[in-house]
C-alpha cells in the first residue's frame, strides 16, 4: 500500500478513480504575458528583472503585448534564472497566487461564464495555447470526490516541482476568485519531498498537504465542482468559447516586430518618433532596426505607411487645419506635412481637400 508523508505523518491512499478529461498543456509557443506573476514576485523581492529577460532573449515589451508569444525554451530559461535569483523553496506557491482569470483574456471570460466550476476548468484545459501550463493536467472522479492531477513531463526538467506547485496553487486561486475566498480543498498531494517549511503550504491551502505522495493532486468534494460561477451564462459562454477557438488558430502565426510597431504608431497621438518608440518597447534603436530588417522593412517604411493612413482619415475632417494634422502625425510643422502628403498622393493638402469637397457636393 502506497503511503504519503505529511511531516512525520503516514497516510494510506488507495483509490480507483475514473478519468473525465485532461490535456497536455505544454505548447511550443507561449504567450509572454504568462511570465507576469513570476516577475511580480521577483520585483517584490527587489530583484532586477531586465537582466533576466535579456539573458533569456525576451524583449520587455513582450510582456505588454497581449498576442506576443515566445518559444517555451525561452520561458524555461527565464524561469530557471528567476528561481536561481529568488532562492525560495516555495516559489511555486507564491507565483501561483498571482494568476487571475482576467489575465487569461478571452479565455478567462469564457471560463467565468461556464455553467459550473468543472466546465470552467475544462475550458482552460481545452485551449492550452491560450493558457500557461507546462505539464499534463487531468481531471478525475473518485466517488463523492473529484480531483485534478498534475503530471510532470521531461521538458520542464529540474523545474518540475516549481511548475507542479505553481499550477496546483493557481488552480485553487482561480476557484477561490470564482466561488469564494473561503473555499477549501479536501487535501493536496505532492510527489516531491517536503520543503523546510510545510506550514506555509497548509496555511494557504487550508487543508492537509502531503509530500512524497504517489501523485500530484488537489482534491475537492464533488459538490464544489457542481457549483456555478456568479457570471455563468450559456450564450456568453458559447460566444467567448468561439472567440477562443479563433484566437488559438491565430497563435500559430508568428508575431512580427513590424506588426507591433504598426500597432504602437497607430494608437498614439502624436505619432511617436523612433527614440520614443524604442524607449516604450524597452529596446535599443539598433535592435529594433535589425528585427525590422529581418522582416524586410524599416522604421521609416512603417512610419510612412501609418502616417499616410492617418493623413487620409484626418484630411476628411474639415475642422482640422494642416498644422493640427501635422502635429497629430508627428511632423515638425505644416510645411513638412505638406511635402510628405504630396509625395504620397500626388496632390497638395489643399488640392486634395478641394477634391473631397467637390465629390461631397455632387448629388
Amino acid at each position: 500500500m502506497a503511503t504519503e508523508r505529511r511531516g512525520s505523518e503516514q497516510r494510506p491512499s488507495v483509490r480507483q478513480p475514473t478519468y473525465l478529461f485532461g490535456s497536455t498543456m505544454l505548447r511550443p509557443v507561449r504567450l509572454a504575458f504568462g511570465l507576469a506573476p513570476v516577475i511580480t514576485v521577483l520585483e517584490a523581492g527587489g530583484h532586477a528583472v531586465q537582466p533576466l529577460l535579456e539573458a533569456a532573449d525576451i524583449p520587455r515589451f513582450a510582456l505588454e503585448e497581449p498576442s506576443f508569444h515566445i518559444p517555451f525554451e525561452k520561458e524555461l530559461r527565464f524561469t530557471r534564472l528567476a528561481l536561481t535569483a529568488l532562492k525560495l523553496p516555495h516559489a511555486g506557491l507564491l507565483v501561483g497566487q498571482g494568476y487571475h482569470l482576467v489575465q487569461f483574456g478571452v479565455l478567462g471570460l469564457a471560463a467565468s461564464c461556464a455553467p459550473n466550476a468543472r466546465e470552467l476548468f475544462h475550458t482552460i484545459l481545452a485551449h492550452p495555447i491560450l493558457a500557461w501550463g507546462c505539464i499534463e493536467l487531468s481531471f478525475w472522479n473518485d466517488g463523492d470526490e473529484e480531483y485534478v492531477s498534475f503530471e510532470e513531463n521531461a521538458e520542464v526538467g529540474d523545474c518540475a516541482a516549481f511548475f507542479v506547485e505553481r499550477d496546483t496553487t493557481s488552480t485553487l486561486t482561480l476557484l477561490r476568485q470564482t466561488l469564494g475566498a473561503d473555499l477549501k480543498p479536501l487535501s493536496v498531494h505532492f510527489t516531491h519531498l517536503p520543503p523546510p517549511a510545510v506550514d506555509i503550504y497548509e496555511a494557504f491551502f487550508a487543508c492537509p498537504v502531503y509530500f512524497g505522495a504517489a501523485s500530484n493532486q488537489i482534491r475537492f468534494a464533488q459538490a464544489v465542482w457542481d457549483r456555478a460561477p456568479p457570471q455563468a451564462n450559456a450564450m456568453s459562454y458559447r460566444f467567448f468559447e468561439n472567440q477562443c477557438q479563433r484566437l488559438a488558430a491565430v497563435m500559430d502565426e508568428p508575431l512580427r516586430y513590424a506588426g507591433v510597431l504598426r500597432t504602437r504608431l497607430r494608437a498614439a497621438t502624436p505619432i511617436p518618433s523612433l527614440p520614443e518608440v524604442v524607449q516604450a518597447l524597452h529596446l535599443t534603436t539598433r535592435t529594433l532596426q535589425r528585427r525590422l530588417d529581418e522582416e524586410g522593412t524599416s522604421f521609416s517604411a512603417v512610419l510612412a505607411e501609418v502616417r499616410r493612413e492617418r493623413a487620409m482619415e484626418l484630411m476628411a475632417r474639415s475642422h482640422l487645419d494642416n498644422s493640427a494634422i501635422a502635429h497629430a502625425l508627428g511632423f515638425e510643422d505644416a510645411s513638412a506635412f505638406s511635402r510628405a502628403f504630396k509625395s504620397w498622393s500626388g496632390q497638395s493638402p489643399r488640392d486634395y481637400r478641394r477634391h473631397l469637397w467637390d465629390e461631397s457636393a455632387q448629388p
